[in-house]
């Protein structure tokens, strides 16, 4: 038999204690292995994290009618490509952002200048849309 060393990993010498304290052991180790089987999920039932969308994360920085307004501009600007280069002004992105940094943005990142962007320039992206119907710039 092994036992348990101080540190809690298994040592390979021989268990030199009383039989009450094998017991010990031994239930110990049940009961971590039927801990371990009990919360793992069934096997083909695993639950997949769910994907961080831009929209999702929009929607967690400034909720879903801020969001839907965004992504309206978006839609607008570039059918929401988030590759998208204008090459009459030179403007990139989803949101057809006026800097060069934006094309090595992730997705995640230009809806965050994105938002940065309406909130500075038109206080919220509902503001912002607001202005896009009535210009068609932002």
């Amino acid at each position: 038999m092994t036992r348990l060393d101080l540190v809690g990993t298994l040592q390979a010498r021989a268990f030199k204690g009383s039989p009450r304290a094998a017991l010990r052991l031994a239930r110990g180790v049940a009961v971590a292995i039927g801990i371990a089987l009990c919360s793992a999920a069934p096997a083909g039932m695993a639950q997949q994290m769910p994907t961080l969308t831009p929209e999702r994360y929009s929607t967690f920085l400034i909720g879903e009618l801020q969001t839907s307004c965004l992504f309206k501009i978006a839609v607008k600007e570039s059918n929401i490509r988030y590759d998208a280069v204008n090459r009459s002004s030179g403007a990139l992105g989803a949101w057809q952002i006026m800097n060069p940094k934006v094309k090595y943005l992730t997705p995640l990142e230009q809806v965050e200048w994105a938002i940065r962007y309406a909130e500075h320039r038109y206080g919220s992206a509902c503001a912002g849309w607001t202005h896009w119907q009535k210009e068609y710039w932002w």
